[in-house]
């Protein structure tokens, strides 16, 4: 059986504090959220710890850690809380360890205990997250001091542990690199998804874009050593937050692109519907429909757009500081390289002596920790580059909604003024008419024998009335009538003549 001394469990968990757009309700929000993993007698400490405006702030203050007991059938537990705040965000390491089996207090931490408890000390910690998901992102870390220490040994330990936290996160682990470190081995195992669904509320959680879990097995030869590779804990606490970070923004990043693909296939149909107005006859009204949609869809691709720069640049913040906090890794690693005592050293024999200390050297050596070199370079060359790639690219959307949107208000405008000119030679030519009508008829009865029937039948036009059956009582009338409605026709079109040679002449 797989056994392990003084197995040890970390949760780096990581929040929200206040993200982009967020009002004060947002941020009280998330503040509670975040608080509801801890006792309630916390609180007040935790909020007012939590307003002091630093980048870099222990909530829990000179305290700094809140420990807790807890026990299972088999195990006396022990573990601790420390809260920090990291700029916009929250962290929390939330650390469980076995202290002895019930019954076996003599024995302590020297006790070799199956790697199968791991699972207990999880559900530990899960019970105090209370019921709450990591806005972010989350990492575990499992160590533990292994008897008779080998690398190899410390690799078949490892293989086993994975299995073990596989089987609890209900995920397939990919083990992608292992390290010496500080005389022990780390052990690295990874599984990311994505898995972008086409329609999210406006709120969600990361899990519901991205499958993130990142598992680090700490295999150590002897207590000295595990206490050495704690006071790493919180360089690892703000290292996993700016990996964490990185792939939140780039999730997000990608739901965004899936959102900006849509608007893009909307974009392109309108051009397509105003193509098609184009060669027809002019639909006023649909033009306008069309304007409102692609004004609407403009307002919203131009907010997404600007959302995706800001994710490319959280994932550039946050890469740089991931490289600042290994470098200080690395450098502490120098520094425990040069601490050792090697004339501890002497009583062995002169030629060993070197090859001793060369393995010493190479057990510590900073290329050591190349897998968590490599995910930088994953990060600048694939993620990095795809967020630059999408922004450019859909960058084109905004270009092209905007030359559409002064296309169709060119067009609707020249149409409307048109429509107005045509419509206002309409008005001017029935107004010159029916002038010339009126004032005809104003003077038709001061015509020679207008007011006589017989008289009015002997002009042609009076002539041609009478032959059409009209009755003589009203043949002046009639003639009259006419006389001025035939001025205001003639008038007319001699008005519709001079308004399209004038408008001949502007063209």
């Amino acid at each position: 059986m797989s056994e392990l001394i003084y197995p040890t469990l970390d949760l780096f968990i990581y929040d929200l504090r206040d993200g982009l757009g967020d009002n004060n309700a947002d941020i009280t929000a998330n503040q509670e959220y975040f608080l509801r993993r801890f006792p309630e007698r916390l609180h007040p400490l935790l909020k007012q710890r939590d307003a002091i405006e630093a980048e870099y702030v222990e909530l829990l203050g000179n305290r700094g850690r809140e420990t807790f007991d807890s026990s299972t059938k088999q195990h006396s537990l022990k573990g601790w809380y420390y809260p920090v705040r990291l700029g916009d965000s929250y962290g929390l390491l939330l650390d469980c360890s076995v202290e002895h089996s019930l019954g076996n207090v003599q024995q302590g931490k020297n006790e070799a205990l199956p790697i199968s408890c791991f699972g207990n000390l999880k559900a530990e910690i899960e019970n105090r997250l209370a019921n709450t998901h990591s806005t972010i992102g989350q990492v575990w870390m499992l160590s533990g001091q292994l008897s008779n220490f080998t690398p190899d040994k410390a690799e078949i330990i490892a293989q086993e542990c994975s299995k073990v936290s596989a089987r609890s996160l209900n995920v397939n682990l990919e083990f992608t690199g292992k390290s010496p470190f500080l005389g022990g081995m780390l052990f690295e195992f990874y599984n990311y998804r994505l898995h972008i669904p086409s329609e999210l509320q406006n709120t969600f959680n990361i899990q519901d874009i991205q499958d993130n879990h990142y598992v680090i097995i700490a295999i150590y030869p002897d207590a000295k050593t595990a206490r050495k590779a704690s006071e790493f804990n919180f360089d690892w606490l703000r290292l996993f937050a700016y990996r964490s970070k990185i792939l939140w923004a780039y999730a997000q990043s990608q739901y965004l692109k899936n959102k900006l693909r849509d608007d893009f296939v909307a974009i392109q149909q309108y051009q397509k519907d105003f193509n098609k107005a184009k060669s027809g006859k002019l639909d006023l009204n649909k033009l306008r429909q069309t304007l409102v949609n692609a004004q609407e869809t403009l307002w919203r691709y131009s907010v997404n757009l600007n959302y995706l720069a800001t994710q490319k640049r959280t994932i550039e913040i946050n890469l740089l500081n991931y490289e600042r906090r290994l470098a200080i890794i690395q450098q502490k690693l120098n520094t425990q390289q040069d601490s050792i005592d090697f004339d501890l050293l002497q009583p062995l024999i002169e030629k060993q002596l070197e090859t001793i200390k060369q393995k010493i050297t190479n057990l510590q050596t900073p290329r050591n920790l190349e897998f968590l070199q490599k995910f930088i370079e994953e990060i600048r060359l694939k993620y990095l580059e795809q967020v630059k790639n999408d922004y450019e690219s859909l960058n084109v959307g905004v270009i092209l909604l905007t030359d559409l949107i002064n296309a169709i208000r060119g067009v609707t405008e020249i149409e409307s003024s048109e429509r107005d000119r045509t419509f206002q030679s309409t008005i001017a030519i029935f107004g010159v008419g029916l002038a010339v009508s009126s004032f005809v008829a104003s003077i038709a009865g001061q015509f020679p024998g207008a007011a006589n029937p017989k008289e009015a039948a002997k002009y042609p036009v009076g002539l041609v009335i009478s032959q059409l059956g009209v009755p003589e009582p009203w043949l002046s009338p009639v003639v009259s009538a006419t006389i001025s409605l035939g001025f205001g026709i003639v008038f007319a079109f001699v008005t519709l003549f001079v308004i399209k040679t004038f408008e001949c002449f502007r063209k």
